[in-house]
C-alpha cells in the first residue's frame, strides 16, 4: 500500500515539475527559448520592497545550475525575465538601476563597463507600468540584450563584464534582494 501511494506521490509532482513555476500568478516554463538558444530554468521568486510586490522574476541558464557561483561567473547564456506587479516610473527604474549598479561594480571598473552603465540606465524612458515585462539576455560573444515589452531597448552591451555585474546584483553576497535571490534558489532545489 505504501508503495502504492508513492508512486502516485511521484507520478503527481513529475507533471508539476515538468509544467514549470508559478509565482503570484505568473507562470515560467522549465525551458524558454529566447534570441534562438535554449534556457533551463534556474528558478522564479517575487520581489518586494516596503510591503509591496514590485514584480517576479524567473532567472535561466544553458546549464540551470542552482549554484550561486556558476549563476553569476559562469560565462554561459543567461535570461532574466521580470514581471512587473506594479507601476514604476522610468526615473525610478533609472535611479535603482543606477544605485544597484554603483554597489555592483568592481572597484576598478573599466571605462568601458563604467559606459555600458550610463548607457542601460538611459535605455529607461517608458513607464514599467503593471503589465509590462522586462527581458536581460546575455549571448556570448554577442553582449547583452535588454527588451521591453518584446522591444529592443537598444544595441547588446558586449563582453561578459557587464553580464556578470547584472547578475551579481541578484545573486551576489550583496544582493539587492535578498528575498527573491532566496525564493529562485528554493524553487531552483525544488526543481531538480
Amino acid at each position: 500500500m505504501r508503495r502504492a501511494f508513492l508512486l502516485v506521490i511521484g507520478l503527481t509532482l513529475v507533471p508539476a515539475l515538468a509544467a514549470g513555476l508559478e509565482v503570484e500568478g505568473k507562470r515560467y516554463p522549465v525551458q524558454a527559448n529566447v534570441e534562438g538558444k535554449t534556457f533551463k530554468l534556474i528558478g522564479a521568486g517575487l520581489r518586494e520592497k516596503w510591503f509591496f510586490d514590485v514584480y517576479v522574476m524567473a532567472a535561466y541558464s544553458a546549464s540551470g545550475s542552482c549554484k550561486t557561483l556558476d549563476i553569476i561567473q559562469r560565462d554561459e547564456p543567461k535570461y532574466l525575465r521580470l514581471d512587473m506587479l506594479r507601476d514604476v516610473s522610468a526615473e525610478k527604474m533609472a535611479s535603482t538601476i543606477s544605485e544597484s549598479f554603483g554597489e555592483h561594480m568592481p572597484k576598478n571598473a573599466s571605462d568601458k563597463l563604467k559606459k555600458q552603465r550610463k548607457t542601460f540606465e538611459s535605455y529607461f524612458k517608458e513607464e514599467c507600468s503593471e503589465g509590462t515585462v522586462l527581458e536581460f539576455v546575455y549571448l556570448p560573444g554577442t553582449g547583452t540584450i535588454m527588451r521591453q515589452n518584446g522591444k529592443r531597448l537598444g544595441p547588446p552591451l558586449d563582453g561578459f563584464d557587464f553580464a556578470k555585474v547584472l547578475w551579481d546584483i541578484y545573486f551576489g553576497a550583496d544582493t539587492c534582494c535578498e528575498d527573491l535571490k532566496e525564493g529562485i534558489l528554493k524553487t531552483c532545489q525544488k526543481k531538480g
